[in-house]
């Protein structure tokens, strides 16, 4: 029996994934406002001039790799070659990672990189050997590199792998392309004409990469899955237009680029004749396939995708004039070029780039969201200097080629999951995501993934999640056989044994535990963890969600099909999830958390096998032990309404003890008048009450969707819960074809809330006893009612939350 895998014959070349990397996005008003700014003592800058070409331009953001204040600004050679070495490398390797992550194969399987720019410069080494370094390549990968080919540089790449391709279907070309051709306006001359400011006023900053092959049936390339067939492609230089563009570097290092105002028309002119022979080189290459889509001829063109480079809306309407197209066969140049501008030679990958997501949109809804129904036919078309002509003709194999490109489901395709937030929630959720379905990013905003040795509560139901479901290993719980209440002026303790105590129920450190959370999280995603990039704010396409993160001083943006905010209480993300209910309010109370890492005997003896709450007034304070395997106290003191609400903060010894003495909170005082402590902080609790907890693109988990006052921990639980929840319900997605990604979320949060409710409820209840109103009412309880007051308390701490196990859902179709 022949394998699914089998070469095709003839030879066939294929584009396995793509991706794209852009700078800070810009108005069209802050753009002008800073060309202005960097010009002010030009008294011959044309202001008027620079106003209407940049409004002409219709671009609605520009994308720029500097800060705002950085734009136009003069840079010496120097300070050009930094911008190169650091922002076009950082453009190129963000791409080069979102195609790779998209492709599915192993980065030692890369044979071969291509790399072009327009961005050039004589400095070693070159761009090409850090991106083998920084993607991890082998050191034996076949390195080629273009420069100065301008606007055509990607498709011309494109056009090179394939035929690499076709003579070895096994190599493996990660093609990128990258420019900052921003930095003209870095370079203008210091009396910059119409001409200079024409040519900093459109052209931009990005990275586009695609991972191009063969097709095998080797193992090693067994989780691939085709995006589109390269079917042929065509260079062409047109005589007679050496004139229309011109640029050279003057002897003051200002670099010069003259675009003549013929240009956008000639290329109009020149594509019919150069399409048409394009088209009957793909018939040709047709002949010996099998297929039932026949390549379409240029009356038919009205049904192709054209991906042109994004010139100018001068250049794609004539272009579309040429071929007697609309816009709507050029929708995502249109699209690319509005939300970020020109891009140069990097445009030609981010336009099939584009083109790719609406496609897989389409393939994941069975509908497009953008309204617009994608061809199965594309053409690619970018020129550059000469003029020259690149063209490329590609058919999307998910639509007309089933069997070639296995896209069997939706489940063969692999989402793209990002993560903002590195804590127990978000780090919960990416163990519990399935790799074969999902590519998983994790954002934390501090420069390491760590805790303090802390104490956290955990119940039965975390700890069947944790060991049992996700196969968590080292987890280090404390149990205790009871609780003791330290009652205000009672010289006993009052002892709350329970019934049955679970050995699933106890304490542990949160340091350890998220140890061990990202242990498990880097053997099922390894490298998934993207350490100091702080959320700054989201913005929702037609099939993607992007965020934007501040690192290192720079603005990055990270696409994906799915973003979770698992970001806490101070939650980015929650902004543009909740829209009806974005609450967050100030508990009332304050918390001051220490450890005491080697207790006397004493104190050991009181706390070994009992965990203690002391209640005062307006205070409950709990102490328990966190490790087995060592004797350190976690201790926490709450008092209500003791301080305004600030930000999380060291706190000193003379504090704490007038916060003990002030509510005679005698267990604390002696505490620390014997015992060394270590770790004190101080910080506001706050309450967070929001609603939806997700969008068709988004959601949000833990703190960040619900926090309600410190008590056992059972919103940390929640969160683990939440997280669980969310991946098994994600990871079902497979048997589950007519469930839509928003169809899970609102299951998700359908099977969430009711928990959080009845948490909610008993916090508050709670909490009551410790508000002015009821302070007096419940240390009166205590004296009277003991008993009563035992059983209160002991239901807080019994109640805990069921497990998901839903194994399938159900059709939202259905009655």
């Amino acid at each position: 029996m022949a394998s699914p895998m089998t070469i095709p014959f003839p030879p066939s070349s294929f584009i396995y994934s793509t991706g794209a990397a852009f700078g800070n996005h810009y108005t069209t008003k802050e753009v002008l406002e800073a060309l202005i700014k960097q010009q002010q003592e030009n008294d011959s800058f044309d202001v008027d001039f620079a106003s209407r070409v940049l409004n002409k331009c219709d671009f609605d953001f520009h994308s720029f790799a500097l800060p705002l204040d950085d734009i136009f600004r003069r840079f010496s050679r120097e300070e050009y070659l930094e911008l190169r070495r650091e922002q076009l490398v950082r453009l190129a390797e963000q791409a080069c990672r979102t195609a790779m992550d998209r492709w599915g194969g192993e980065k030692q399987d890369i044979t071969h990189l291509f790399w072009g720019t327009m961005t050039g410069a004589l400095d070693s080494p070159t761009i090409d050997i850090q991106l083998v370094k920084k993607l991890g390549l082998s050191m034996d990968v076949e390195r080629t590199r273009i420069e100065g080919m301008g606007c055509l540089t990607g498709f011309r790449l494109l056009n090179l792998a394939r035929q690499v391709s076709l003579s070895d279907p096994k190599a493996r070309i990660l093609v990128v392309a990258a420019d900052l051709r921003s930095a003209l306006g870095n370079s203008m001359p210091s009396k910059p004409t119409r001409e200079d400011i024409v040519s900093v006023s459109s052209f931009r900053d990005a990275a586009s990469a695609a991972v191009v092959g063969g097709q095998t049936h080797n193992d090693s390339h067994s989780s691939e899955r085709p995006c589109y067939e390269i079917v042929t492609g065509l260079s062409r230089i047109v005589e007679g237009t050496d004139h229309l563009v011109d640029y050279y570097e003057t002897n003051e290092g200002a670099i010069r680029l003259f675009l003549h105002r013929d240009l956008p028309e000639n290329i109009g002119k020149s594509e019919p004749g150069f399409v048409s022979t394009l088209l009957e080189k793909g018939r040709k290459a047709m002949l010996n396939k099998s297929e039932d889509a026949p390549v379409p001829t240029m009356n038919e063109l009205k049904d192709v995708d054209v991906l042109c480079h994004t010139g100018g809306p001068k250049v794609l309407r004539e272009v579309a004039k040429g071929l007697g197209l609309t816009s709507k066969n050029l929708y995502s140049s249109w699209e690319v070029m509005k939300n970020n501008g020109n891009l140069s030679g990097a445009s030609n990958l981010c336009v099939l780039n584009h083109h790719n997501e609406m496609a897989i949109d389409e393939l994941k809804n069975e509908k497009s969201n953008s309204g617009i129904s994608q061809s199965k036919w594309a053409i690619c078309l970018s020129m550059g200097p000469g003029i020259c002509l690149e063209g490329i003709l590609i058919r999307d194999v998910r639509k007309c080629h089933r069997k070639l490109s296995m896209y069997k489901s939706v489940a063969d395709y692999r989402k793209v999951v990002h993560i903002v937030g590195g804590g127990i929630a978000g780090l919960t959720l990416a163990t519990k995501l399935d790799p074969s379905q999902y590519i998983v990013r994790v954002f934390e905003a501090s420069t390491e993934i760590r805790e303090k040795g802390y104490g956290l509560a955990i119940w039965p139901s975390t700890m069947r999640i944790l060991r049992d479901k996700l196969g968590i290993t080292g987890l280090d719980l404390r149990t205790s056989t009871s609780m003791a209440i330290n009652r205000p002026n009672f010289a006993t303790k009052l002892e709350i044994t329970p019934k049955q105590a679970s050995p699933d129920k106890g304490f542990m450190k949160r340091s350890m535990l998220l140890k061990c959370i990202l242990e498990g999280v880097l053997k099922k995603h390894p490298g998934c963890i993207y350490t100091g990039h702080r959320c700054i704010r989201v913005k929702f396409g037609t099939s993607v969600v992007t965020a934007d993160f501040e690192s290192n001083g720079s603005i990055i943006s990270h696409s994906c099909d799915l973003l979770v905010g698992a970001d806490g209480v101070n939650s980015v993300v929650r902004k543009y999830v909740s829209c009806n209910i974005d609450s967050k309010r100030y508990g009332h109370m304050t918390a001051y958390r220490f450890m005491i890492p080697s207790p006397s005997p004493e104190l050991l003896k009181q706390t070994e096998q009992t965990w203690n709450m002391s209640i005062s007034r307006a205070i409950h304070s709990p102490a328990y032990h966190v490790s087995s395997e060592s004797n350190g106290l976690n201790v926490v003191v709450l008092e209500y309404d003791g301080k305004a609400p600030s930000q999380p903060r060291p706190a000193n010894i003379d504090e704490l003890e007038n916060v003990a003495k002030r509510s005679k909170l005698k267990f604390i005082i002696n505490m620390l008048k014997t015992e060394t402590v270590e770790d004190l902080m101080c910080y506001s609790t706050y309450h967070v009450d929001a609603e939806p907890w997700h969008q068709p693109q988004a959601v949000i988990i833990g703190d960040a969707a619900h926090a309600y006052g410190p008590l056992t921990a059972k919103m940390a639980n929640l969160a683990v819960n939440d997280a669980y929840t969310l991946g098994e319900i994600l990871n079902h997605r497979s048997k589950t074809e007519f469930a839509s990604q928003d169809v899970l979320l609102h299951e998700w949060e359908a099977v969430q809330r009711p928990k959080f409710e009845v948490t909610k409820l008993r916090t508050l209840r709670h909490l009551q006893l410790y508000s002015p109103t009821w302070r007096e009412f419940s240390i009166f309880l205590w004296h009277v009612f003991p008993g009563f007051m035992s059983k209160y308390f002991g239901s807080i701490f019994a109640y805990d939350y069921s497990i998901y196990s839903k194994n399938v859902l159900r059709n939202p179709e259905e009655k």
